[in-house]
């Protein structure tokens, strides 16, 4: 159970969504430890960019599917550091993930951590074409099937390319569309098209549809 002087100290950092070690600090002009302390009985994420600086309460962060969420630029994930993040999001992804598929959706380098990750046996890698490689589940059979669902959604995208634009969609519409489908194979066009919004490109919903159905995605794509 909380003392009155730590429930003080949640309420201000629930105010507050984030706060760093040392603004709590200064807040209550307590010790690292008494704030340690009223975290851990609470509960807490630390931010898995800015060096862990940042802390929010267990019940603040309304996740998204992929277990992330973020304040302004201060990012958290529900599995905790960036190193347990990785695993659990290339474990989790039907076709594997790249570097860059990674860096997109969470917004942080990660290309040094993934090649500790594999070297320490907790992911596998196969190469994809040039110099790019993409990330597997460590488990043989797991990963077999994400590279073949990776082969398979890079012939679909070869076929979509050779195939023409649909009606009211450029080329780079077209292209944002297919490799968010890449990325979150098992979303909806609404959810692809505010991620795609949230990005900061003008993608609707509608357009979404047009590219699913004009290169016929829809048999594999939830409906």
């Amino acid at each position: 159970m909380l003392t009155d002087r730590e429930q003080k100290l949640v309420g201000w950092v629930r105010t507050h969504k984030v706060a760093t070690q040392r603004q709590v600090q200064h807040q209550f002009q307590v010790c690292h430890m008494t704030v340690f302390r009223a975290l851990k009985k609470y509960g807490y994420y630390t931010s898995y960019n800015h060096n862990g600086r940042y802390y929010t309460l267990a019940d603040v962060p309304q996740f998204d599917e992929w277990g992330l969420w973020a304040y302004r630029d201060i990012r958290f994930s529900r599995a905790g550091t960036l190193l347990e993040t990785l695993g659990t999001l290339v474990t989790q992804a039907p076709a594997g993930l790249t570097v860059s598929e990674l860096e997109e959706r969470l917004q942080t380098p990660v290309a040094n951590l993934l090649s500790r990750l594999v070297q320490h046996g907790r992911l596998a890698c196969q190469r994809l074409s040039g110099h790019h490689v993409v990330y597997l589940s460590p488990v043989a059979e797991q990963g077999q099937r994400q590279w073949t669902q990776r082969e398979q959604d890079r012939r679909t995208v070869a076929a979509a390319a050779a195939a023409g634009l649909p009606v009211g969609c450029s080329a780079p519409v077209v292209i944002a569309v297919l490799r968010q489908m890449l990325v979150a194979p098992d979303e909806t066009p609404e959810q692809w098209a505010r991620e795609l919004q949230r990005q900061g490109q003008p993608v609707t919903a509608g357009q979404v549809r047009h590219v699913r159905e004009h290169y016929g995605l829809e048999k594999n794509r939830p409906q």
